[in-house]
C-alpha cells in the first residue's frame, strides 16, 4: 500500500518525521494494527473518545514505518522482503504482510485499519456480520482487517465540499422552517383574545399554551441527536415538517382547551428540530470561518419571527370572519408549501451517516474481496438505538452540568430568551393598558422586535470582521467582542423600557427600549451559538440541545408568570428587575474572553471535540493546498 500524501516528511539527516495529520482521512487517523494495543473503555458520553485520543500517534508510527520501507526499496530492492516482514510480520503469519495487502486496489478514500481479533471485537464493541464473527473466533479468518471508509480528497459527498448552490438551498429551507416556528409564538399571543372567548377559558389558562410550547421545544432536542444519528438529518427535517403541519391543523380544529394545549406541546416537540438541528447542519457544511453569516441568518429567523407573527396575524385576528382559527390555518398552508422544498433541497449533511452508508454500499458490492471489511469509523463503539437515546440525554445534561462555559452562557441566554418572551407575552398587555392601542396597533408595535433583530443582524457583520482580524491571536474567544457590549446594552434597554412605558411618555420611546433589548439578545444569541458550536465540534448539536433546554425552559417559565408579574409589580418594575439581573450576567462574556482557554483546557470533553474539529479543518486545508 503506498503511503498517504502528507503523512510524513523527511528531514535533512534522512530520518522520517511524521506529520500530525493525515490528508486522506476525514476525521481521524487509522488505529494501529499492533496486536498488543490496549483499548480504554468507551466513554458513555462520547462513545468513541477512547479511540480518538489514541489514533493519531498510532497512525503516525504506522505511516512512518511504511514510508521507511518504501525508501529502502528505492535504495536496495533486495532487502524489501525482509523490511516488509519486519513491518507487518508482527503477526505470526509469514505470508500476510504488505506485499499481500498491496495486491488490492482500494477505492479512493479507503485505507487499511487494524486486524480484527476477538480481543478487538470485545474492546471496541464493533458489530460485525454473525458469520464473520464466528470465523474470527474460530480462527478460520486469515487476518481479516478493517478497511476504513473516508471521503476521497475534494469529494463532493463531503458536506464541506458541497457546492455553494447546495449549501445555499440547505440553509434557506432550514431557516425558513425556523422562521415559521418562531412566528408561532407571537401569533399565539396576538390571537389569545378571540381564542379565550371561543374556548371558554381564562387569560391565564390560555397563556399556558405559550409555556408548554416552549417546554416541548426544550425537551425534544435532548433526544434529537440519536434520532439524527440513526436516521440522518435530512429525514429528521422531513418528518418534523410534516408533523408540525399536522399539529397546526389540529390547533385550528380545536374545540376545547385540552385539545388546544395538546396541540401546542406537540407543535413544540416537532418544531424543536428547527431550533436545534439547524445549528448542527450549519456546522456540518460550513467551516468555522464561514459560519458567521449563515448562523446570523438562522438567529435572525429564530428571533425576528416573534415580531413578524403578531405583525402579520393582527389583521387576521381583527377580522371577525377569520380570527384565531385562521391564524393557524394560514400557518398550516405555509408549512405545507415548505414540505416539497425541504424534501427536494435538503441533503444529508451528517458526515457519520454519509460514510456509514458508503461503507454499507462497499460491503454489498465488494464483500471481503479486498482483504478486509469496509467500515466507517462511526461504527466503532456504536451502541443500539435505545442506549443511544439514553446517552444523548445524558450527554446534553452532562455537558450542561460539567462544562462551566456552556452552563453560564446557557443561563445568560435563558434570561435573554425569558425577557424576549416577556415582551412577546406582555406587549399586548402594555400597549392596550397604558396607551389604549387596538389589536392592529399592538400588532404594529410588535414590529419593534423585528427592527431590533435587524440591528443585531447588522452588528453581526461588525463582529465577524473583528473575529477575522483577531482570531489568530485570541482563538475562538474572538467571537466574544460583540456579546461583551451586548450584555451591557441588554440591561440598558430594559431600564429604558421600564421607566418610559407610561402614558406621559410617547409610545415610541418604550419601543426604542424594545429595539435595544432585542438587538442585544440577538447579538448574545448568535455569538454564543457560534462560540458553543466551535467549542464542541461534532457534538455541537448536543451542546446546543443543552443550551436550548435551559433557554426554552426559561422562556416557557416566564410565559407562565409574566402577566401575573405585570399585575403585581406593573410593567415598569417587572422589566427593571430583569434589567438588574441582566447587568449581573453581563460579566459572563468577559469571564469567557479572559479565562476561556484556561477553563476549556480543564474540560474533559471540549478539548477533545475542539481538537477533532481543528484536525478535520486542517486536513481539508492540506488537501486543497496539496492539490494546487
Amino acid at each position: 500500500m503506498p503511503p498517504s500524501r502528507g503523512n510524513s516528511m523527511r528531514n535533512k539527516n534522512g530520518t522520517i518525521t511524521p506529520l500530525s495529520l493525515s490528508k486522506t482521512t476525514s476525521r481521524m487517523s487509522s488505529p494501529s494494527t499492533g496486536q498488543g494495543q490496549n483499548y480504554d473503555v468507551a466513554d458513555p458520553i462520547i462513545p468513541i473518545a477512547h479511540i480518538k485520543s489514541n489514533l493519531s500517534a498510532n497512525c503516525q508510527t504506522r505511516q512512518a514505518e511504511i514510508e521507511l520501507a518504501t525508501s529502502r526499496k528505492n535504495q536496495n530492492n533486495n532487502v524489501l522482503e525482509e523490511d516488509e516482514k519486519n513491518l507487518c510480520g508482527r503477526s505470526s503469519s509469514a505470508t500476510s504482510p504488505i506485499n499481500q495487502l498491496s495486491s488490492y486496489t482500494l477505492p479512493a478514500g479507503c485505507s487499511y485499519g487494524p486486524t480484527i481479533t476477538p480481543t478487538y471485537l470485545e474492546e471496541t464493541n464493533i458489530v460485525l456480520e454473525p458469520e464473520l464473527v464466528s470465523q474470527i473466533h474460530s480462527g478460520k479468518s486469515n487476518e481479516c482487517k478493517l478497511l476504513w471508509v473516508d471521503f476521497p480528497p475534494l469529494s463532493p459527498q463531503n458536506p464541506f465540499n458541497f457546492s455553494k448552490g447546495r449549501k445555499f438551498g440547505i440553509t434557506c429551507v432550514a431557516t425558513l422552517f425556523t422562521l415559521q416556528t418562531s412566528m408561532n409564538v407571537g401569533a399565539f399571543s396576538i390571537g389569545m383574545e378571540s381564542m379565550t372567548r371561543d374556548l371558554n377559558c381564562t387569560r391565564d389558562q390560555a397563556a399556558i399554551g405559550l409555556g408548554i410550547f416552549n417546554f416541548g421545544f426544550a425537551t425534544m432536542p435532548l433526544l434529537l441527536a440519536p434520532l439524527s444519528e440513526e436516521f440522518g438529518r435530512r429525514w429528521s427535517y422531513v418528518i418534523a415538517v410534516v408533523l408540525y403541519g399536522l399539529f397546526l391543523v389540529m390547533m385550528a380544529l380545536s374545540k376545547n382547551l385540552t385539545t388546544m394545549l395538546l396541540a401546542r406541546v406537540l407543535q413544540g416537540v416537532s418544531g424543536s428540530v428547527a431550533s436545534t438541528l439547524v445549528g448542527g447542519t450549519i456546522a456540518d457544511i460550513y467551516i468555522p470561518a464561514d459560519r458567521g453569516l449563515p448562523s446570523a441568518v438562522f438567529a435572525f429567523t429564530a428571533i425576528a419571527g416573534s415580531g413578524l407573527g403578531p405583525f402579520f396575524f393582527c389583521w387576521v385576528e381583527s377580522n371577525e370572519n377569520l380570527e384565531w382559527r385562521w391564524i393557524w390555518w394560514i400557518q398550516a398552508i405555509l408549512i405545507g408549501a415548505l414540505i416539497v422544498p425541504i424534501f427536494v433541497l435538503m441533503r444529508e449533511t451528517r458526515e457519520s451517516i454519509i460514510l456509514r452508508r458508503r461503507a454499507i454500499k462497499l460491503r454489498k458490492e465488494r464483500g471481503l474481496s479486498d482483504g478486509g471489511r469496509y467500515t466507517a469509523r462511526s461504527e466503532v463503539g456504536k451502541v443500539n438505538f435505545v442506549q443511544a437515546m439514553k446517552s444523548s440525554s445524558l450527554r446534553a445534561i452532562t455537558f450542561l452540568l460539567v462544562e462551566p462555559i456552556l452552563l453560564f452562557f446557557s443561563v445568560w441566554m435563558g434570561l435573554g430568551w425569558g425577557v424576549l418572551y416577556t415582551m412577546v407575552t406582555g406587549l399586548s398587555y402594555n400597549f392596550k393598558k397604558v396607551y389604549g392601542f387596538t389589536t392592529n396597533q399592538v400588532g404594529c408595535a410588535y414590529i419593534s422586535i423585528t427592527i431590533g433583530t435587524l440591528f443585531g443582524f447588522g452588528f453581526n457583520f461588525v463582529q465577524d470582521a473583528i473575529y477575522k482580524r483577531k482570531v489568530e491571536k485570541r482563538g475562538i474567544e474572538a467571537r466574544l467582542y460583540a456579546p461583551m457590549a451586548a450584555g451591557l446594552t441588554f440591561a440598558i434597554g430594559c431600564f429604558i423600557f421600564s421607566f418610559t412605558a407610561t402614558p406621559s411618555v410617547h409610545y415610541i420611546v418604550p419601543c426604542l427600549g424594545i429595539v435595544i433589548i432585542i438587538a442585544a439578545v440577538f447579538t448574545i444569541y448568535i455569538s454564543a451559538f457560534v462560540y458553543i458550536s466551535e467549542c464542541y465540534g461534532s457534538y455541537a448539536s448536543s451542546a446546543i440541545a443543552a443550551q436550548s433546554f435551559l433557554r426554552n425552559g426559561f422562556g416557557g417559565a416566564f410565559s407562565f408568570f409574566t402577566l401575573q408579574m405585570y399585575d403585581a409589580l406593573t410593567p415598569r418594575w417587572t422589566t427593571f428587575t430583569w434589567g438588574c439581573i441582566a447587568l449581573l450576567l453581563s460579566a459572563v462574556p468577559f469571564i469567557a474572553f479572559y479565562f476561556g482557554p484556561k477553563i476549556r483546557s480543564k474540560s474533559k470533553y471540549s478539548k477533545i471535540l475542539m481538537k477533532e474539529e481543528q484536525e478535520r479543518i486542517l486536513r481539508e486545508k492540506q488537501v486543497l493546498d496539496g492539490m494546487g
